[in-house]
C-alpha cells in the first residue's frame, strides 16, 4: 500500500515523469487495482486481510492500516483523477470499517484490527498514530474533492479530536507527538518507531486541505519539530546527530536506527509542507501525470480464473515430470543399493 501512496504523492507534488515509463499516477492506480482484488467479503462482510497468504501470521486479521491505507489511496486517486470509481471505493471502505468495529464513529476511535475467527466481534483496541493518520488524511482529501461536503468535515473533525487528544500528551506539554502504545515503556518495534513520521505528514495534508483545522494542527507539528531538533543530538559508534524514539525527551534516548531517523524526518517534512502556497496537484494542474491506459478498477479480470494452458506450459510440465521421475528413481536406487 505504501508504494501506491508514494506514487500518488509524486503526482500530487509534480515530481518529474520518466520518459517511456508509466506515470506516477499509473503506478498508484496499479497498486489500487491489485489491492481491491484482495477485498474479502467472505468474512466480516468485507475488508482487507492484513496478510496475503494463509500461512502468514496475522492472516486471520483485518487491520486498520491495510484498510485505511486503501481508503486513503482511493481518496487521493479520486481527487487527483476526478474519477468517482475511487470515491465509491473510498465510501465502501469507510462504511465497512465503521460497521465491522475497526472504527468506532461514536467515540471516533480506530482499533488496530478485527479478527475473522470471531466474525470481527472483539476488536484489538491498541491505539497507533498511523492508523488515525491514514483515515484522517483520506477524509481530508475527500472533503477537499467534494468542495466541502459536511459529512467529510464531520469525519475529519471527529478523528482529529481523538488524534490530538491521544497522541500529544500533557506529559510533554501537549504539543509533542508520542507513540503512546509503546513509547512510555520503550517497547516499540522497528515498524512502530516509524509511525509518528507518517502521522506528522498526514496531519500536514489535513491542515492544507481542510483549512479550518490549521489552527489546531500547526502548533502540534511545530511543537513536535522543536522537540525533534533537541532530541536528534545522539552520538554512538562514531556517528553523530542521531535521532531517537522519544521526541518529548528533548534529548537522545539511545534508540537508534533508520526507523528513528525516518520518523524524525517525517516530523521535519510535515513542517516544510505547511509552507506550501498551493494545495497538492490534481490532473488539472499536473497534466503530465496522465495515466497510461490503466483500467480504473481492475477491468473485468477475475483473480480466481485460471490462465489458459499453452504449448510452452505443456512442454515445461513434461520436462519437470521427467526430471522428477529421474530424481525419484535415483533416490530409490540409492536406498536399495547393497
Amino acid at each position: 500500500m505504501f508504494w501506491g501512496l508514494a506514487a500518488i504523492t509524486a503526482s500530487e507534488a509534480g515530481f518529474p515523469e520518466r520518459d517511456g515509463k508509466p506515470s506516477w499516477t499509473s503506478l498508484a492506480r496499479a497498486v489500487f487495482n491489485e489491492q481491491i482484488e484482495r477485498w474479502d467479503p467472505q468474512t466480516c462482510g468485507g475488508g482487507m486481510r492484513w496478510q496475503v497468504w494463509p500461512y502468514q501470521a496475522g492472516y486471520q486479521l483485518k487491520n486498520a492500516i491495510s484498510n485505511g491505507g486503501l481508503f486513503e489511496l482511493a481518496a487521493r486517486l479520486a481527487r487527483f483523477t476526478k474519477n468517482d470509481t475511487y470515491t465509491e471505493w473510498a465510501e465502501k471502505i469507510w462504511d465497512w470499517s465503521a460497521k465491522s468495529g475497526l472504527m468506532d464513529v461514536n467515540k471516533w476511535l480506530i482499533n488496530d484490527s478485527v479478527n475473522n475467527d470471531d466474525q470481527c466481534k472483539s476488536p484489538d483496541n491498541l491505539q497507533w498514530t498511523y492508523n488515525y493518520g491514514t483515515y484522517l488524511s483520506g477524509a481530508a482529501f475527500l472533503y477537499n474533492y467534494t468542495n466541502g461536503d459536511e459529512k467529510w468535515l464531520n469525519r475529519v473533525n471527529g478523528l482529529l479530536g481523538t488524534t490530538l487528544k491521544t497522541f500529544f500528551p500533557q506529559k510533554y506539554g501537549g504539543n509533542t507527538m508520542s507513540e503512546v502504545a509503546c513509547e512510555p515503556i520503550m517497547s516499540c518495534d522497528r515498524n512502530q518507531i516509524c509511525f509518528k513520521g507518517y502521522l506528522s505528514m498526514w496531519l500536514a495534508f489535513t491542515s492544507i486541505l481542510v483549512p479550518s483545522t490549521k489552527d489546531q494542527i500547526v502548533p502540534k507539528l511545530q511543537g513536535s519539530v522543536e522537540s525533534i531538533s533537541k532530541m536528534c543530538n545522539g552520538q554512538s559508534d562514531g556517528e553523530s546527530n542521531l535521532c531517537g524514539l522519544t521526541w518529548g525527551a528533548n534529548k537522545f534516548d539511545g534508540v537508534k536506527g533508520l526507523e528513528a531517523q525516518m520518523s524524525a524526518l517525517g516530523g521535519v517534512t510535515a513542517n516544510l509542507m505547511l509552507m506550501a502556497t498551493e494545495s497538492p496537484n490534481t490532473i488539472d494542474t499536473n497534466p503530465d501525470a496522465k495515466e497510461h491506459n490503466v483500467p480504473a478498477a481492475g477491468g473485468d479480470k477475475d483473480p480466481s480464473e485460471l490462465k489458459p494452458i499453452t504449448t510452452a506450459d505443456r512442454a515445461g510440465a513434461w520436462i519437470l515430470m521427467v526430471m522428477m521421475i529421474a530424481a525419484i528413481t535415483g533416490a530409490v536406487g540409492w536406498l536399495v543399493k547393497p
